[in-house]
């Protein structure tokens, strides 16, 4: 917990200083300066208000907003892109697995889990870049420049199970997909995710020449899949594919800001 020790009580008008604020807890996120200033500025509103004898619903309204600032402030920002449901034959783990390797997480399910929640690139090779229905191999495409957060879905057939089917959605739109062979082992040390071992230069995971009947379907925040691997006559004995969505994570405490922007506006018109 932080203290925040308010001014002593005493007559007349003053201003509250962001070196007033005594924070005695650590913290991983960053404050945002403009934020806590901005606290400040509604916290000196609120006890001037008081001191001025105003009304008390309105004292008690600046007052409200300013708390409701200085939370977002100090508060770290927790909103990133995760995949939030499953359905079929798919489980979603709650952290991202040790390893990745043939025979570590052996389907059916498909394994879902989340990998980096936001890594700036300037350009991926990716197979998919727009909604639609899509088998076997797509060619490769570009994708813009952009802050993205990767997700994974995982099959391995070592159990004999040549396929699976279901999905996975999201919390924002899917950007693009890749899931041949070559683009993933080029993406796992960038968007794969912390403390993972993946099967990278494994040509027997997503094999290109067997991706005939792997079927991909997307559609706003929802991946439809059919994944295929292991068969006599194919090389592959796993099929991975890999998600982007959306990456960038809104500033803590925007909102409130624009509450106290509103407030200042009508305190110059009193």
């Amino acid at each position: 917990m932080r203290a925040f020790p308010f001014l002593p009580r005493a007559s007349g008008v003053f201003p509250l200083r962001a070196s007033t604020l005594q924070f005695t807890a650590r913290t991983t996120t960053p404050l945002r300066k403009e934020v806590v200033d901005a606290a400040c500025v509604a916290l000196t509103h609120s006890r001037n208000a008081h001191f001025r004898k105003t009304p008390m619903n309105t004292a008690s309204l600046i007052h409200s907003l300013a708390l409701v600032t200085l939370t977002a402030a100090i508060a770290p920002s927790t909103a990133s892109a995760a995949i939030v449901s499953v359905s079929g034959s798919a489980t979603l783990l709650g952290a991202a697995p040790v390893s990745a390797l043939y025979g570590a997480l052996v389907g059916p399910p498909a394994y879902c889990w989340d990998e980096q929640p936001s890594i700036l690139t300037t350009g991926t090779n990716v197979n998919i870049t727009a909604n639609g229905f899509y088998t076997g191999f797509t060619p490769y495409s570009a994708l813009a420049a952009g802050t993205f957060a990767s997700h994974m879905i995982h099959f391995d057939a070592s159990s004999g199970v040549a396929s699976v089917t279901g999905s996975a959605t999201f919390s924002s739109p899917i950007l693009a997909v890749l899931y041949e062979n070559t683009l993933l082992s080029a993406t796992d040390a960038i968007f794969g995710a912390p403390g993972t071992t993946y099967a990278t230069g494994d040509p027997f995971r997503s094999s290109t020449a067997q991706l005939v009947s792997t079927q991909l379907l997307v559609s706003g925040n929802t991946l439809n899949f059919t994944l295929w691997a292991n068969s006599a006559a194919w090389p592959n004995r796993m099929m991975q594919v890999r998600v982007f969505t959306d990456g960038t994570v809104p500033a803590p405490g925007a909102m409130a800001l624009l509450g106290l922007a509103g407030l200042a506006a009508r305190s110059r018109r009193r």
